[in-house]
């Protein structure tokens, strides 16, 4: 019975926050390091898999972040997303990029992003954003360019998306936004 009423909670908060979140997520209950578990209104974001990574552990939830908290990748943290400060994407002249995760008590984690950096820091970015319940502001870039030429702005927010500048959300904010215009 208990598992029965765990569901129907579960799906009455997905259902809530499904339409408000920036990102996409899903009800599957999924294996945390440390034998943690979700939280009756906790989804998950994204994991390695979907950013096609094999750093074990990395997960993202709507609360929480689970990842390695060096780059040996020995141990790992579970950071709650309200008290991280900083995200940011650090690009090597050799080697591979690294993803920086501070906190309000100053701590860090790190872990390699050998591949899609940008799209690792932006979704992570984008989902302490809504626990903090902020949004980023629009880039300076897709608000200067010309009124008139939407298929250009349309371009510059793509290249900052695929740059990271830009998180989905963002993106797709910007993008509905160009296009409402005469």
């Amino acid at each position: 019975m208990a598992h029965a009423e765990r569901e129907a909670r579960r799906n009455a908060a997905f259902a809530r926050l499904r339409s408000s979140f920036p990102l996409s997520i899903s009800p599957a209950d999924v294996e945390l390091p440390g034998g943690a578990h979700l939280d009756d209104d906790e989804f998950v974001v994204r994991t390695s898999k979907d950013w096609k990574l094999s750093i074990k552990p990395l997960i993202l939830t709507t609360r929480r972040l689970f990842c390695p908290f060096d780059l040996t990748g020995r141990s790992s943290v579970a950071l709650r997303l309200t008290d991280v400060r900083s995200v940011t994407l650090r690009k090597h002249w050799i080697g591979f990029s690294t993803i920086v995760v501070e906190t309000v008590d100053r701590r860090q984690a790190s872990f390699a992003a050998f591949i899609n950096g940008p799209l690792v820091r932006s979704d992570i970015a984008a989902t302490v954003d809504a626990a903090h319940g902020t949004s980023a502001p629009s880039p300076p870039a897709a608000e200067a360019a010309p009124a008139g030429d939407r298929y250009q702005q349309l371009r510059e927010i793509s290249e900052l998306r695929q740059s990271g500048v830009l998180s989905e959300a963002e993106f797709e904010k910007e993008k509905a936004r160009i296009l409402k215009q005469p």
